[in-house]
């Protein structure tokens, strides 16, 4: 081999030895390893004896909310296909979708009170607890509509055209119709005829 070629430059794209080693040598004991040394919680190449040792903590933590996206239950919405797509803006805008959709399926809470108060607001521990408490939760108003549905037969038909109304105007099944406030008339006595 010639000098020129020992001492050519490798070639990161062809070389698949090129910068195989770490960048930086770590020698123990100097400052800078005692230094990194202080962060980790394991035993590293830092050192053997780990300033900031592994302890479970577990709050902040991280839950999740399932809702209905494009037609299913979901608790994060995946990335859309760009081959699907002709046109670049509307591809974008699915993306933005998607993005922000999965941004409102997650929330981190810092304590056990702000964990609870999120759990009885229908967020849950996991994505699959997510998605099958809004199943369940589905089912329920779709059963009490049912049964709603069912008891309304015997209804008049001026009540019958109220539910429907409150229904189109809610967009979703009701398990219950809520009771419109009833005007009150006035009364007023008729003077007997003398």
């Amino acid at each position: 081999m010639s000098d020129e070629a020992l001492h050519k430059p490798k070639n990161q794209e062809q070389d698949r030895l090129y910068n195989q080693e770490p960048g930086i040598a770590i020698i123990p004991n100097t400052p800078y390893a005692r230094e990194m040394e202080r962060y980790e919680q394991f035993p590293s190449r830092f050192g053997q004896t780990p300033g900031n040792p592994y302890k479970y903590r577990p709050f902040p933590k991280m839950l999740y909310k399932a809702d209905h996206y494009m037609g299913a239950v979901k608790c994060m919405a995946a990335p859309p296909d760009a081959a699907e797509y002709m046109n670049p803006k509307e591809y974008e805008m699915h993306m933005e979708s998607a993005r922000r959709f999965t941004e409102n399926c997650q929330r981190i809470v810092n304590s056990e009170a702000e964990m609870q108060k999120a759990l009885e607001g229908g967020w849950r521990e996991s994505p699959t607890e997510a998605i099958e408490h809004v199943l369940r939760v589905d089912r329920v108003i779709s059963t009490g509509a049912a049964e709603r549905n069912y008891e309304d037969r015997g209804m008049s038909e001026k009540a019958k055209r109220e539910a429907a109304q409150i229904a189109a105007e809610a967009g979703e099944h009701l398990a219950e119709i809520p009771e419109q406030p009833r005007v009150k008339r006035k009364y007023t006595r008729r003077k007997k005829a003398e």
